[in-house]
């Protein structure tokens, strides 16, 4: 199920779409057909015609022939529709694989040099994180779509389904681990940096305070 590509995901779709529109000229042109045989067999009945029994008979052979003809079509539009459903799925979960992937790239290794620079960079990754934000709605729905699909397969296919949503999620956890990991190093990094910084001026002011004590007038 896995080799279904965005290619064979638009061929399921014109073919859904071809059959839509089959479906509604078939259903529009025979209800019109039948309705035709229908009245017209009510009417020869009406006026007593010697064969009313017989083509009673085929009036209603028609119309339970007709129930069959549309429920066939109806049943042909659900499997293509679920077909898609299901290409579409596969071909969602890989694309959003791929775009996890694709921002977990782009967290960066570089802390900072300084407090101001780690500072900075601590900014730009809350930005980060409310960006991929979206990414987890999209996670959210792929795993509400796998819980509904999952319910209508049994065997390989529902064992395919959870694969998919299984890489799908366990993708999304890693890039929110690597956040994880980002921010608490930027924390770290930023907390170094002040704490240095308090080391310096308490070091400045205990230098200070040396010389003003050095500079005062010595006790006779």
């Amino acid at each position: 199920m896995e080799t279904e590509d965005s290619e064979t995901l638009t061929d399921q779709n014109l073919l859904r779409d071809k059959f839509r529109e089959f479906a509604r000229e078939t259903g529009m042109l025979g209800q019109e057909r039948v309705d035709l045989v229908n009245g017209t067999v009510d009417e020869l009945i009406e006026a007593g015609h010697a064969e009313a029994a017989a083509m009673a008979e085929w009036k209603d052979a028609i119309n339970e022939n007709w129930a069959d003809l549309l429920e066939l079509i109806d049943t042909r539009a659900q499997l293509l529709t679920t077909s898609y459903e299901l290409l579409r799925y596969f071909d969602d979960g890989k694309e959003l694989v791929a775009q996890i992937h694709d921002k977990q790239k782009e967290l960066p290794d570089d802390v900072g040099e300084d407090f101001s620079k780690a500072e900075s960079f601590h900014r730009m990754h809350a930005a980060f994180e409310r960006d991929i934000s979206a990414l987890g709605k999209q996670v959210q729905q792929f795993q509400e779509t796998a819980a509904r699909l999952h319910a209508q397969y049994a065997g390989g296919r529902a064992d395919a389904i959870q694969g998919k949503e299984r890489e799908v999620v366990e993708a999304w956890r890693g890039l929110l681990e690597a956040c994880d990991g980002r921010r608490a190093q930027l924390e770290d990094t930023a907390e170094k940096f002040r704490f240095f910084a308090v080391v310096r001026d308490l070091m400045a002011w205990m230098e200070s305070t040396i010389q003003q004590i050095e500079t005062q007038e010595k006790p006779r």
